[in-house]
């Protein structure tokens, strides 16, 4: 079995509960092993690209100094994890900053930094620690039948030079997963458009219009379902179709997953781990369709 160091990140522990527990669910069936990084922190959430914004770093470079005597690698789920950790991997190793990571790790009381540790998302892990071919061999439960619109949003892909994830305007991975699974991946324009992100708590407004973007642009691609691997995203798209309906008659509302529930339903899972009783616009109707759920 593989093994892979693992930061789950704050909201896995709270609203993505499921996120991170069908990942890890799904790993162990199909041969690897996330371990828990000891003692980990909160990322902060937001990359700072304020130069001298030192004090926003402490958290990201700390996870990334006790990941280093862990292993080579870091792997995460959530999009805003994986966005900040990589971009102060990067930062932090950046030619001319050794003098600032010293400072830092002093401060931290840390020793070890590894400048060549690899931050990888799961996804990443999916397709080249496990491969796409090794994981449709494992399903029990095919998703054929099933339209899905992967939903990346911002953080996934960039900024480009310094994520290096996927193509930038047109991420494939979670499709190729996603087909993998036996869904049929629906392109649609809107896969890497920002959801309007934290302007929720104080621009309502904003992030209606970009989820009546995203979901419009779905719905005229043909998709019946969303997949994304960001909680804010899931629940700014998510919860703001109940608004977006009440003020249109015809607006066609889309179940949104999280790809590792739909990954861990194939893969024969079952049970409270999916909670998929913690949909804004439940989902069970339309896995009932298409013959997924009892």
């Amino acid at each position: 079995m593989k093994e892979f160091t693992y930061y789950p990140g704050c909201a896995l522990f709270t609203k993505a509960r499921n996120l991170d527990q069908c990942a890890r669910m799904s790993a162990e069936l199909l041969g690897v092993k996330l371990r828990e990084m000891p003692t980990w922190n909160c990322c902060g959430a937001i990359f700072s690209t304020v130069g001298d914004d030192l004090a926003a770093q402490v958290g990201p470079i700390r996870n990334l100094a006790l990941a280093s005597s862990q292993g080579d690698s870091l792997v995460t789920l959530c999009a805003a994890c994986f966005n900040v950790l990589k971009r102060s991997q990067a930062w932090i190793t950046k030619s001319g900053n050794e003098t600032t990571r010293d400072r830092f790790l002093k401060f931290i009381d840390e020793e070890k930094f590894n400048p060549d540790l690899k931050v990888l998302h799961y996804l990443e892990v999916m397709k080249n620690g496990v491969g796409f071919d090794a994981i449709k061999t494992k399903v029990k439960k095919s998703l054929a039948g099933l339209k899905v619109g992967s939903y990346y949003g911002c953080l996934m892909v960039r900024p480009e030079a310094e994520m290096q994830f996927d193509a930038v305007d047109n991420p494939m991975m979670m499709d190729n997963l996603m087909a993998a699974l036996g869904a049929a991946p629906v392109y649609f324009p809107f896969k890497t458009e920002c959801c309007g992100g934290y302007l929720l708590v104080n621009s309502q407004e904003a992030c209606l219009k970009c989820a009546a973007d995203i979901i419009g642009s779905l719905n005229a691609s043909g998709a019946e379902a969303v997949v994304t691997t960001c909680p804010l995203c899931q629940y700014n798209i998510d919860s703001q179709q109940r608004i977006l309906a009440e003020r249109s008659a015809g607006f066609r509302k889309l179940p949104v997953f999280y790809f590792t529930q739909l990954l861990a339903l194939a893969l024969g899972i079952e049970g409270d781990v999916l909670n998929l009783d913690g949909h804004y616009v439940d989902p069970k109707p339309l896995l009932k369709v298409k013959g997924l759920l009892s």
